[in-house]
């Protein structure tokens, strides 16, 4: 069974909002394990990348990823283009929320995000 986009990204809002600063250092398997917690299922890695992603283009999340090199942080920005399966497959990363996501209301249920038209 696939759990529905806006499902997911409402639960990884409010998956940050258990957190004191918003933002969590977590694999994507840890990640997948949590939601699991979450939406009494595992959503699909391809989609979880995606929910990502889509909060990522709506600023309601960053995404970076230590590189190991004196403490230095990847910013994986809206727009670019970025090897996925070295980002989100590789260690862990962190996804942080925005000040926009903190604005979002995830207590009535799923967010969605209105398509282009």
């Amino acid at each position: 069974m696939t759990i529905k986009a806006e499902k997911l990204e409402t639960a990884i809002l409010a998956r940050l909002r258990q957190y004191p600063r918003g933002s969590l250092d977590n694999s994507l398997a840890e990640w997948g394990n949590s939601l699991q917690e979450t939406l009494g299922e595992r959503p699909n890695e391809i989609d979880l990348i995606a929910a990502m992603k889509r909060l990522r283009n709506a600023d309601l999340v960053r995404l970076k990823k230590y590189t190991g090199q004196q403490a230095d942080f990847y910013d994986y920005i809206k727009g670019e283009q970025v090897d996925d399966d070295r980002f989100f497959y590789t260690g862990t990363f962190t996804v942080a929320i925005t000040d926009e996501g903190r604005g979002v209301d995830v207590s009535r249920g799923p967010i969605g995000f209105k398509q282009p038209a």
